[in-house]
């Protein structure tokens, strides 16, 4: 059986868990949801992200905080990310 391994990013681990639910359904070998810390810095750092950031839709990915990492069945890989972006995630 060769595997896939996922890695997606959501807006609140509601998403994330409700998305992990239906991978263990699709038999998913592994999922985990974590939050992960999405502060780039203060000072040089922080004005250096400002600088790089120029648009609304790169602001709004810096809300993705919440990590699901999965190991899935190849077979099963596009049907698992369907599932990931419909339900808001980001792969």
């Amino acid at each position: 059986m060769a595997e896939r391994a996922i890695l997606a990013y959501f807006y609140s681990p509601e998403q994330a868990e409700g998305v992990a639910s239906k991978l263990k359904a699709l038999r998913a070998v592994d999922v985990q949801v974590d939050r992960f810390s999405n502060d780039i810095g203060s000072g040089f750092e922080s004005s250096m992200a400002d600088s790089m950031i120029n648009s609304d839709q790169e602001t709004d990915a810096a809300r993705l905080d919440i990590v699901l990492a999965a190991v899935i069945d190849e077979k099963c890989y596009e049907q698992a990310i369907r599932v990931i972006e419909t339900a808001g995630g980001s792969v």
